[in-house]
């Protein structure tokens, strides 16, 4: 005997979950499309996190404990990674004068580079993603973030998920307020 399958589900999507099925999708092709692009630089996205991270003012140097605990990454994984990026000439590695064990890292120059052409990457991204809005229209698509933001805040979801696997980092960490 043969199943009958409805032609559409019982239900049809409400406007929220429209909403939220196109804004996610957008999300996502907006980030394959970065990933594609800093890979032409000829380096892994979750490398590359890690040199977004290096290059932000600090007052010292982080060890690679707290690039793990900061990137929600293992230890194991930094290692791994900041080896890739010591052959590339990235980053450099130093012990303190206070604990031979705990390395210092820090970026290069090169890496430094590396960072402001994955920079010009994200900055090309974003222009075609609103390529022929106004600057009044990203502001008030901007606005409209925001207060989804905050219903969120209301309704009692967390301000920051949980720091994601090691195998799954998203090519730079949104920075919040």
């Amino acid at each position: 005997m043969e199943k009958k399958h409805p032609e559409k589900f019982p239900f049809s999507d409400s406007p929220y979950m429209t909403a939220v099925r196109k804004l996610i999708r957008v999300m996502r092709r907006h980030h394959a499309y970065v990933e594609r692009q800093i890979g032409d630089l000829g380096i892994h996205h979750g490398q590359h996190r890690m040199l977004m991270q290096l290059a932000k003012p600090r007052k010292s140097p982080p060890s690679q404990k707290e690039l793990a605990e900061t990137m929600g990454i293992s230890p194991a994984a930094v290692t791994a990674s900041l080896k890739r990026l010591e052959r590339e000439g990235y980053v450099s590695r130093s012990t303190t004068d206070e604990d031979n064990r705990r390395n210092q890292i820090r970026i290069t120059e090169e890496g430094l580079e590396q960072v402001n052409e994955s920079r010009a990457v994200f900055e090309s991204a974003d222009r075609a993603l609103f390529a022929g809005f106004s600057h009044e229209e990203i502001a008030l698509f901007t606005s409209f973030l925001e207060r989804l933001d905050g219903n969120l805040d209301d309704a009692g979801a967390p301000v920051d998920p949980p720091p994601p696997s090691p195998d799954c980092t998203p090519p730079h960490p949104i920075e919040r307020k």
